[in-house]
C-alpha cells in the first residue's frame, strides 16, 4: 500500500508538554486513518521543521501498523459535498 495523501489539522502548542500537537490524516486505500501526535520543540520553532517532524511521526505510527493510536474512517465518494 501508498500513501496517497497526507494532511493535517490545525497545530496547537501544549505549553505543558513543550510540544506542538496536531491530528495528521492519512489517506490510503480509500480509507483515511488518523493519528494524533506531537513534537517537543520550542514555542518558536520554524512552522516547516514542526509540520515535517508531525507528519513523519504520523507516516512512521501508519507504517509501524499502530492500529492502537488511530482512527479509521472512510473515505468521502469524490464530487460528494461536505457537510
Amino acid at each position: 500500500m501508498q500513501i496517497e495523501k497526507l494532511e493535517f489539522d490545525a497545530i496547537r502548542y501544549n505549553p505543558e508538554l513543550e510540544a506542538f500537537e496536531a491530528a495528521v490524516r492519512i489517506h490510503e486505500s480509500g480509507h483515511i486513518f488518523r493519528y494524533p501526535v506531537h513534537l517537543k520543540a520550542p514555542l518558536n520553532a520554524e512552522y516547516a521543521l514542526v509540520a515535517r517532524g508531525l507528519m513523519q511521526k504520523a507516516s512512521l505510527r501508519h507504517t509501524q501498523k499502530a492500529h492502537d493510536l488511530r482512527s479509521t474512517l472512510p473515505e468521502p465518494a469524490q464530487g460528494a459535498a461536505a457537510a
